[in-house]
C-alpha cells in the first residue's frame, strides 16, 4: 500500500510532514510509524525545554546548521545538555524535574526508532515528574462538558480543583 493512501501518512498541504518534526528514518522509507511519531513529540517537548525552534536554534554557535534534534545530540556527546535548557525554567526549585524532562525528549529523539520509547513509556516517564506535585491520574481529571464551547483545557492538578 501506497503511504500516501494511509492514515498514518504525514502528508499535509502537498508537503511531508514539518522539517524538524520528522523522524529520520521517515526520509528513507516514507512510512510513518508510532515511534515516529514518539521522534515527532520529542521534538516538541524540546521544544518547550529549551525555548527554541526546530528548526532555527538562536543559542546554537553561529556556524551550527543543523535542527534542533542534532543540537541537542551535539550538546549531549559533550555532555553540556544542561546548556540547552531554556533559562527561564531554572532556578525556580524544579531544576530537577526541568532537567529529567529533558531527558525523556532526548529519548524520544534518539536516531535509531528501535531504541526510542513508545508513546505509553513516555506518558509514564512524564506522569512520574509530574507525581512528585500531585498531578492526577487519568479518571481523576476534569474535563469540560462541552468542548465546542470553551478551551478545552483539562485541569489536572489537585491543588488547582482544590482552589475552585
Amino acid at each position: 500500500m501506497n503511504p500516501i493512501d494511509t492514515h498514518l501518512s504525514t502528508f499535509v498541504n502537498g508537503e511531508f510532514g514539518d522539517l524538524g518534526y520528522v523522524a529520520p528514518e521517515y526520509t528513507r522509507t516514507l512510512v510513518a510509524t508510532p515511534k515516529g511519531d514518539v521522534y515527532s513529540f520529542g521534538t516538541v517537548l524540546l521544544e518547550l525545554v529549551t525555548g527554541e525552534r526546530a528548526t532555527h536554534i538562536s543559542k546554537a554557535p553561529e556556524d551550527f546548521k543543523g535542527n534542533l534534534v542534532e543540537w541537542i545530540l551535539q550538546l549531549s556527546s559533550k555532555s553540556q545538555l544542561t546548556d540547552a535548557i531554556d533559562k527561564s525554567l531554572m532556578g525556580k526549585g524544579v531544576d530537577e524535574e526541568v532537567f529529567q524532562f529533558l531527558k525523556v525528549a532526548c529519548n524520544c529523539v534518539v536516531p535509531t526508532s528501535k531504541e526510542r520509547p513508545t508513546m505509553f513509556e513516555v506518558f509514564q516517564l512524564l506522569r512520574a515528574i509530574g507525581q512528585k506535585y500531585n498531578f492526577t491520574i487519568e479518571e481523576e481529571m476534569s474535563t469540560p462538558s462541552n468542548t465546542a464551547d470553551c478551551a478545552g483545557e483539562l485541569i489536572v492538578a489537585r491543588e488547582m480543583m482544590e482552589i475552585n
